[in-house]
């Protein structure tokens, strides 16, 4: 099955010790503040079964097809 699903940019109003909280965490975690929340939020979807429990996050999704390796990239 193709996935279809992509990436939205959202405008959030979050109180700035929450984002200080986040970006805290993130950094301990070292990721960024969005993968933080996005894994975060998908362990709590998949656990109130609001989300498929073989539901994954999408992965790097800039700079175009990187399903291909290096050499067959080089081969198109």
């Amino acid at each position: 099955m193709v996935n279809n699903r992509k990436r939205r940019q959202v405008a959030l109003r979050i109180d700035e010790g929450i984002l200080e909280m986040l970006a805290k965490l993130a950094k301990a975690d070292n990721t960024s503040m969005n993968k933080y929340i996005e894994k975060h939020f998908l362990e709590y979807g998949k656990s109130q079964k609001l989300l498929p429990s073989d539901f994954e996050l999408l992965g790097e999704t800039r700079g175009g097809d990187r399903s291909k390796t290096d050499k067959e990239n080089k081969n198109d």
